[in-house]
């Protein structure tokens, strides 16, 4: 008989499996990929069948022998919650275990001005309104993604410029509201969570990730593995400097990254209002200034602070997210001819620059992802709650 321990930890590979897989898996198929004996697997997936955390699909006839039975995690039997804070907006999306997407909120404001208590307050509704949506489903958690920093200690943000923060006790204040009590909550950088989405498409890869959004954030993956760093802020490539004593970032320091592509900065070095979407940046920058202008100057930015990312990385490829992907195929020559020129990655062979898998939201996606964690990481203390 199989020890608690043992179980618990191979029904977490089973539906880690099946969540990852990118094709339809059969028992036959979980037992290859899981490394666990075909008779282990088919005793798990009935427990996790009859929970329902994990669903059959359709049999399907590959000729002679028996029709694969494909699996799959549950549609519709769990609920995730991801939070996004942006300097415009508070988004909310449900999703569920086959990451589907269930029910989306969403409030356009000028979240910079108001005061964190404020945006608390309207993260709550958020999450009651969403949830009265589907109240008959079991809520896994709820993560909230974050344009700061995190302490990796109690969840304070220490510092999100682009939303004047610094030290709020935002995770203890959203987590102690009545609309969330006995809620797991959580909270962690947008960035590191955008990518997670990502990781799913590039399952194994190593990796640099680099996202444009009103600021500049990014990430390391190494094997399929989110690298955390000392204090969980591994990534933070909009404050590496690529102009020393150059122009003053929100953060409050000179020359980074940030300072020279976020949105917000090329909204205001070409006048431009808050109300030019992300999607539409390069394409208002370009009718004040030539195009290839524009692609120069963030490609030669960007391609100093990626060369210098991967000499310490010792990586060679490059994932653009956010308002970066759409124009990857555009930049891609002027960042690689800077990288080249200073990356020892070169000297291997070519940099892949590619762009990311082109969600509209990743950090919404990526949070409701994280707040599926619990059940995959132990799948076995779910099962008597559903059943």
């Amino acid at each position: 008989m199989q020890s608690t321990h043992l179980r618990e930890h191979n029904l977490s590979a089973i539906l880690r499996a099946l969540a990852t897989s990118s094709a339809p898996t059969s028992r036959a198929g979980l037992a290859k990929l899981t490394g666990l004996t075909k008779p282990t697997v088919s005793k798990l997936v009935e427990e996790l069948i009859d929970a329902e955390l994990v669903q059959e699909g359709t049999p399907l006839s590959g000729g002679t022998g028996r029709p694969m039975v494909p699996l799959q995690p549950a549609e519709g039997t769990l609920l995730a919650i991801g939070l996004e804070i942006a300097a415009d907006r508070l988004s909310c999306l449900g999703t569920d275990l086959a990451g589907r997407e269930i029910a989306r909120r969403e409030v356009r404001a000028d979240v910079a001005a108001q005061r964190p208590a404020e945006v608390v307050a309207q993260c709550a509704e958020l999450v009651a309104a969403l949830r009265a949506q589907v109240p008959r489903l079991p809520l896994t958690g709820v993560v909230a993604a974050v344009p700061g920093r995190i302490s990796p200690g109690d969840g304070r943000v220490l510092s999100a410029p682009n939303l004047g923060w610094v030290d709020v006790p935002f995770l203890r204040a959203l987590a102690e509201r009545e609309e969330l009590a006995g809620v797991g909550v959580r909270a962690q950088n947008d960035n590191r969570l955008s990518v997670l989405t990502e990781i799913d498409h590039r399952p194994g890869e190593s990796f640099v990730y680099v996202r444009g959004s009103t600021g500049v954030g990014g990430a390391v993956v190494l094997g399929g593995t989110l690298l955390d760093g000392l204090h969980g802020w591994a990534g933070e490539f909009g404050h590496t400097v690529v102009a020393p004593g150059g122009a003053l970032c929100r953060c409050g320091r000179r020359g980074c990254l940030e300072a020279y592509i976020s949105a917000h900065a090329l909204r205001s070095q070409a006048g431009l209002g808050p109300e030019v979407p992300l999607e539409g940046l390069v394409d208002a920058l370009a009718r004040s200034a030539s195009r290839t202008e524009v692609i120069g100057t963030i490609g030669r930015s960007l391609g100093i602070a990626i060369a210098n990312a991967l000499n310490v990385l010792d990586l060679s490829t490059v994932v653009l997210s956010g308002y970066l992907s759409p124009i990857a195929e555009e930049i891609a020559p002027v960042v690689r001819e800077t990288v080249e020129a200073h990356a020892l990655a070169a000297d291997i062979g070519p940099i892949a620059i590619e762009r990311s898998d082109g969600l509209a939201d990743p950090a919404l996606h990526g949070a409701a992802r994280a707040a599926l964690q619990p059940v995959f990481e132990d799948p076995g203390a779910w099962i008597p709650r559903l059943r």
